[in-house]
């Protein structure tokens, strides 16, 4: 218990003011009705012309009269009782406005917390997440969230008043009330195993939902391919798999939250007839103080009700707010440091000192490389499939830090320098084509809105696709579909070196950006990067020799280490040389 009451908190501290606001305005509520309800009883007297009522509520009703010189008559006294309804009215009303406030602040402050602590997570964490996680947490897993803490509120509501109607209740009849609360008492007891498994049911949900939306997400970006190789029915078998366990999970707590509601009406109902029928006989029967009771205890009956369907929302939706935690404990664990230095102009060079890396301490990706990037070079950077060319570009983007050794610029360790700073003076370009469902010009802009019109015409004439930009009826206001859909492969990726060059960045790494081009479509990006020589670094990692033959340097790993480097036509006159047997191979 103390766990759980710690967890909640860690959720829902912010909310505590609100919350005991609630609590306030839910015992006010309570005993406004419980008050309303035992003024029926002197209103019952004043019709049947009887002796006025004796107990503690109806005396203290008749001083307050007094007190500010109203007549205690039948006429003031039903306005009373109407006034008294009107103000439990509007306290429900204020009641719901600020819990309807309390969960969608808690949606939205959480979604925005979520996303933010995911986006500034490191990159080996979000590697290792699955597909579709993120959005089943942010969108479900936070609703019911909000849903928890929704019915944590209206716990301590139906708590409170539950204790407003028996302090009213007691007043009329003692011997009524307590046999009532622990009556009450044992049918919550008898539902409890209920709730336990409400929420192991919760627990199997959470997860399933999270497996269809991986599954549905995954299939979907693979579409052409699940196509192609005429695998469609077997997606649809495991989705209709997940489906039938979703269902049966949904369905089985779904009843187990209606039948104690159920039980409890007609249990209730028996209960206040039982009651009637003990007391009728009784020689000090009072039919007012009867009705008043009655009332009271179906609305015991009703508070025990809701309290129990609370309990079960309550369990249902605790897995899901866990696993909200969970995530963003995890993504704040694995947060990147973007603190340091702050980055001044690249100057000189970038150099690599003794580099080794690897993979979770498994097979070494680097060995020990040193080499140079000078300012204003072109430098090819070469090697089999494995041989750690994308883990030196992840390593210049600070995506990871090497083992041992360093990364310098100008001197200085890269990774003591600001983040956000050293990465927007570096443009990446890579194989995976990410393009908006936008317009052209939306996605070279792509979220700085700094960039105006006349930089990205010019960054699209440098990408060498101004001309065909040119060509579409609505020039830069293009919709390219979904993943730039509309678009040929060569045409995507000099929209995405566009939207890198818009950036003006000091260092451009081409990773693999033509390995899945046609040879017209690779010519392109070839005059790209002549035309961008000498005006900025520009590290091209390629597996097409025709790619980097004319960079000022070549750089070839094998096994992570450097081979050999130099100028391609020097390496080319050397036929010891591995660039001279591959490119002779290949040619």
């Amino acid at each position: 218990m103390f766990d759980l009451l710690k967890t909640l908190y860690r959720g829902f501290g912010n909310y505590k003011k609100r919350i005991a606001l609630l609590t306030a305005l839910g015992f006010i509520s309570g005993m406004l009705e419980g008050i309303g309800i035992n003024a029926f009883i002197p209103l019952f007297y004043f019709i049947a012309g009887g002796q006025k009522g004796t107990d503690i509520i109806s005396t203290t009703i008749e001083k307050a009269f007094e007190f500010v010189h109203i007549p205690f008559s039948f006429r003031y006294l039903l306005i009373f009782v109407c006034v008294l309804f009107v103000l439990r009215a509007i306290s429900l009303v204020v009641s719901n406005y600020i819990k309807i406030r309390i969960t969608t602040d808690y949606e939205e402050i959480t979604r925005n917390d979520l996303l933010k602590k995911t986006l500034k997570a490191n990159w080996k964490y979000l590697l290792n997440q699955r597909l579709g996680h993120l959005e089943t947490v942010v969108m479900t897993n936070v609703q019911y969230g909000s849903l928890l803490l929704s019915n944590i509120a209206s716990i301590f509501i139906v708590l409170t008043s539950l204790i407003a109607y028996l302090a009213v209740a007691v007043n009329i009849s003692v011997m009524t009330t307590l046999v009532t609360i622990i009556f009450g008492g044992i049918l919550v007891f008898l539902v409890k195993p209920l709730v336990a498994r409400t929420r192991l049911l919760a627990i199997e949900t959470e997860f399933v939902n999270r497996k269809i939306s991986h599954h549905i997400n995954e299939n979907i970006l693979g579409m052409k391919t699940v196509k192609t190789m005429v695998v469609g029915e077997r997606v649809i078998d495991i989705g209709r798999q997940f489906f039938r366990s979703l269902n049966v999970f949904r369905t089985k707590s779904a009843f187990l939250k209606i039948l104690p509601d159920s039980v409890m009406q007609s249990i209730g109902l028996i209960f206040v007839m039982t009651i009637f029928a003990v007391t009728y006989k009784m020689p000090n029967f009072n039919l007012a103080a009867l009705a008043a009771v009655v009332y009271l205890i179906q609305r015991i009956f009703v508070y025990v009700q809701q309290l129990q369907s609370h309990l079960n929302v309550f369990g249902e939706s605790l897995p899901y707010f866990s696993e909200v935690l969970r995530a963003q404990d995890e993504a704040t664990a694995n947060r990147e440091n973007d603190e340091g230095e702050k980055y001044s102009a690249f100057k000189s060079k970038i150099k690599f000192q003794n580099v080794e890396f690897s993979y979770n301490n498994s097979r070494q990706v680097l060995n020990n490389a040193s080499f140079v990037l000078e300012k204003g070079q072109t430098v090819g950077l070469i090697g089999p499939s494995g041989s750690g060319k994308t883990t030196i570009a992840d390593l210049l983007l600070r995506l990871f830090k090497p083992d041992s050794g360093q990364i310098t610029i100008d001197g200085k360790d890269i990774n003591k320098l600001d983040l956000v700073e050293w990465r927007r003076n570096i443009g990446y370009v890579s194989q995976d084509i990410f393009l908006m469902n936008g317009t052209i010009a939306d996605n070279i802009r792509f979220y700085d809105d700094s960039i105006g019109d006349e930089a990205i015409a010019k960054a699209a004439k440098m990408a060498n696709i101004d001309s065909f930009i040119e060509s579409c009826p609505d020039k830069y206001n293009t919709v390219i579909g979904e993943r730039g859909v509309m678009l040929s492969a060569g045409q995507r990726q000099r929209i995405i070196i566009a939207r890198v060059l818009g950036r003006n960045p000091k260092l451009l790494i081409l990773d693999e950006a033509t390995s899945a081009l046609d040879n017209e479509s690779e010519i392109q990006i070839q005059k790209v990067i002549e035309g961008l020589r000498g005006k900025l670094t520009v590290l091209v990692i390629a597996h097409r020799l025709s790619t980097i033959i004319n960079s000022d340097k070549l750089i070839v790993l094998e096994n992570g280490n450097i081979k050999e480097e130099g100028k391609p036509e020097d390496l080319l006159r050397d036929k010891d040389s591995y660039f001279y047997k591959v490119y002779n191979i290949r040619e």
